[in-house]
């Protein structure tokens, strides 16, 4: 099981403090096949770092060595939305693998396990990226054709800013509580909440998806799922006419007395009568 953190509004000034201490509470608890974070910085960027092999270092702004080249973390945030990962792999370790999945401007992090008939993967063999897939549109329809389990964030850009969502279904574990910074903390663990500044944590309902617009500002609306599957329509005999062959035999076959031919009706007529000697 992979482990989630994520920040509505955070403290910027110690945000790289606040990932190192995730990844360090993630190694702990066994997630440590993969580490990223996401936030967006000051003039509106999506920034992100990620590896599959990394190295901790406590010393700031170093504190983590062996990540993607193509990052782009030396940005400073803006003190919104933030999500941090720890990853526990069901599939092939790599950096293309780790959270946060990336694409169409977007990023999301996700912990659980999906798979879907209809949606395929197309930038990496990570069942996670289902899930970005599903939500491209910046419409949660298309996770009714999302089977499994998961608790996500996502963020991405609308015409007005950027914007995040955080779903959970009826299986996955998800906490949320304020923080300190005037904003909303959610994570896998009542301790992941913890290391978010949150003061106290609740589990979170089930099958609910959260739209921020902001620190607090959100609506709320429930996951579509696909429907019950129907059972198939036992056939109604349709009997035959009664002027038909079939009906006729069929009701021969029935009573093969009263119906039968007059060689089988001698025989019957006759049965109890004492039969000639040869």
């Amino acid at each position: 099981m992979c482990k989630i953190l994520i920040q509505t509004a955070h403290n910027a000034a110690n945000l790289k403090q606040t990932i190192a201490k995730a990844w360090h509470y993630f190694d702990t608890t066994g997630e440590r096949d993969g580490f990223g974070a996401v936030w967006i910085s000051t003039n509106g960027q999506l920034c992100w770092l990620k590896s599959s092999a990394p190295k901790l270092d406590s010393r700031p702004p170093r504190f983590c060595l062996g990540f993607a080249a193509e990052d782009n973390s030396d940005q400073p945030s803006n003190g919104g939305f933030l999500m941090i990962h720890g990853r526990k792999a069901t599939c092939h370790k790599s950096a293309t693998n780790t959270h946060p999945m990336l694409g169409n401007g977007s990023a999301l992090i996700h912990n659980g396990i999906v798979r879907s008939e209809s949606i395929k993967n197309e930038s990496t063999t990570c069942d996670s990226e289902l899930l970005l897939l599903a939500m491209k549109d910046n419409d949660a329809a298309r996770l009714a054709e999302i089977t499994g389990y998961f608790a996500f964030g996502k963020v991405q850009p609308t015409a007005t800013g950027w914007q995040m969502h955080v779903a959970k279904d009826e299986t996955a574990k998800l906490f949320a509580g304020r923080n300190r910074s005037r904003g909303y903390t959610f994570g896998t663990t009542p301790d992941a909440c913890h290391i978010g500044d949150a003061k106290t944590s609740y589990e979170m309902r089930e099958n609910t998806i959260l739209t921020f617009t902001g620190p607090r500002k959100h609506t709320t609306r429930k996951i579509p799922h696909a429907p019950p599957p129907q059972p198939t329509p036992t056939p109604q005999k349709i009997w035959p006419s009664w002027d038909s062959v079939e009906a006729r035999d069929a009701y021969v076959n029935r009573y093969p007395r009263q119906h039968s031919n007059m060689t089988d009706a001698e025989s019957f007529i006759f049965a109890d009568e004492p039969q000639e000697n040869p």
